[in-house]
């Protein structure tokens, strides 16, 4: 986990990765099933894909890096995918942070 305040999404990409902006619309923000959700769905892909908020850049196959993030609702995460199945991971993830509950919406 690589921490710093001043990272820009676009410097801190790899070379050649695709990325996608989202943002936590969970009112419980980015929570343990969230963040499991996040995992199992990197897994699916073969692509390398990193979340960068909060000032930190994490592995998304990391549950405790994804919540080390402290994400609060209306946070914006940029993801980052590199690998034959990039566009595809991003797609799913970005749907895991869209899909909220219908008992969590107010």
């Amino acid at each position: 986990m690589l921490q710093s305040s001043n990272l820009s999404p676009l410097r801190c990409r790899p070379q050649g990765s695709q990325i996608r902006v989202v943002r936590v619309m969970d009112p419980a923000g980015l929570h343990l099933r969230r963040c499991l959700a996040v995992v199992n769905a990197v897994r699916k892909y073969e692509a390398r894909v990193t979340v960068i908020g909060n000032g930190q850049i994490v592995d998304a196959a990391s549950i405790l890096g994804l919540l080390s993030i402290a994400a609060i609702p209306g946070t914006e995460l940029v993801l980052s995918a590199k690998g034959p199945t990039a566009d595809e991971a991003l797609e799913d993830i970005a749907n895991v942070f869209a899909d909220i509950p219908a008992e969590d919406i107010c």
